[in-house]
């Protein structure tokens, strides 16, 4: 092998044993890690023109240029920021044909691992002997920092055909002590069929009916007035805080967490048959006053022995079933919260190889952010197609729920 092919090979060799500590080779989140590479190179690159700018006011941004490069999960395709005179490069950039070491490839898993933080930073880019003064790591961290808090002030359409929420439970550092906490992620649909989450909130100690107020109170002023549908889990105090926040709007409970629950409650038997029978009514029954009342006539064959957890769910048959009142092709998207668990995967893996927990709750939502990027710009770019076929059934639903009521009051 020439020069050339021995450090294109032992660049190879750097980032795929990196990579490998975080993700195997077989596992489906590689793509999505290559995807928060790209996103962090970017925006690492265009803080550092921000900072060579503000010492040289004779120079101005002038625009990017393309360059990628090569790593086993494929090439990282990078927008690399000018300027007019030319006399800037980001030193975060390698050099062309320089060798990638795993010191380098660390430094960018450490801003995926870590969520930028401070100490992590400041220790790799000073044992790669990068030219940053602490105040100009500051300015970068900063930067990133931003990029959070404008997502989540963001406005948000005034409509939308669903609204997604799952929660995330983990450990995450406050002030000095590791406490439980849930990171709610709200992931909509709009009318057109393109998802997108809506919004990131982090509580600690147990979920309750202020809380949910606040997540609400906090898009409807962001701008979202009318949804169609909101799919959650049986949150407490949540069917309470959506009647009052979108009265309007139908409220589904996670069909899948039921049928876990019944598991939970039911003898390894009982909850076989039970889950059975709820799936053929989902699928066999015609509407939704039919799949109520099978529902119901279900639950009264198991009442007597299971009487709190039957009277239970029974109580809130319309709740599980809410999906049943839309056309059959858009029911597999609505009647489960599994549409935010390709988003909860890969904090999942991060947490695990930050030693358990989250430096802080800024920590855990930059990084539900980069998953929301990269979304975004693959799985999620052109909406979901069979949302997108049903585009007339939910804008005719939309109408006939908030223009005749509009024109009604």
């Amino acid at each position: 092998m020439n020069k050339n092919e021995i450090i294109e090979t032992a660049k190879n060799m750097a980032v795929e044993q990196v990579l490998n500590m975080y993700c195997s080779k077989d596992d489906p989140n590689r793509p999505a890690l290559k995807q928060l590479l790209e996103n962090l190179l970017d925006c690492f690159m265009l803080s550092e023109r921000s900072v060579y700018l503000a010492k040289n006011d004779n120079d101005k941004g002038n625009g990017f240029y393309d360059r990628k490069l090569a790593t086993p999960v494929g090439s990282l395709e990078i927008s690399v920021p000018r300027t007019r005179t030319g006399n800037f490069r980001p030193s975060i950039l390698p050099d062309r044909y320089k060798r990638v070491d795993s010191s380098y490839t660390d430094l960018l898993m450490s801003l995926v691992v870590n969520g930028y933080s401070e100490s992590s930073l400041v220790q790799t880019l000073k044992a790669l002997n990068l030219p940053y003064s602490e105040n100009e790591i500051l300015k970068i961290k900063e930067d990133l920092k931003n990029e959070l808090q404008l997502f989540k002030q963001r406005e948000l359409p005034t409509s939308a055909f669903a609204l997604i929420i799952d929660g995330y439970h983990c450990e995450v550092k406050d002030n000095s002590k590791v406490k439980q906490a849930t990171c709610y992620v709200v992931l909509g649909i709009d009318l057109e069929g393109k998802k997108d989450i809506f919004g990131v909130y982090t509580f600690f100690g147990k979920e309750n009916k202020a809380d949910w107020m606040k997540v609400f109170e906090d898009l409807i002023t962001r701008g979202l007035k009318e949804i169609l549908i909101v799919i959650s889990d049986d949150f407490p105090g949540i069917i309470d805080a959506v009647k009052l926040a979108y009265p309007l709007a139908d409220h589904q409970l996670c069909f899948v967490h039921l049928q876990r629950n019944v598991r939970k409650h039911m003898t390894k038997e009982d909850a076989s048959a039970f889950n059975k029978s709820l799936d053929r009514l989902r699928i066999s029954s015609s509407d939704f006053d039919e799949a109520v009342l099978k529902f119901k006539e279900l639950c009264d064959g198991y009442l007597s022995k299971y009487p709190r957890f039957i009277k239970a769910i029974s109580e809130k048959a319309e709740f599980y079933l809410a999906h049943m009142k839309y056309p059959e092709e858009l029911r597999k998207h609505i009647y489960t919260t599994n549409a935010v668990e390709s988003v909860n995967s890969m904090i999942e893996k991060i947490r695990v190889n930050s030693g358990g927990y989250f430096q802080s709750v800024e920590v855990l939502e930059i990084n539900i952010y980069l998953q929301r990027e990269n979304l975004r710009r693959t799985k999620w770019k052109n909406g979901v197609p069979s949302i997108r076929k049903c585009i007339n059934n939910i804008t005719q639903l939309y109408n006939l729920r908030y223009k005749l009521e509009t024109q009604n009051s």
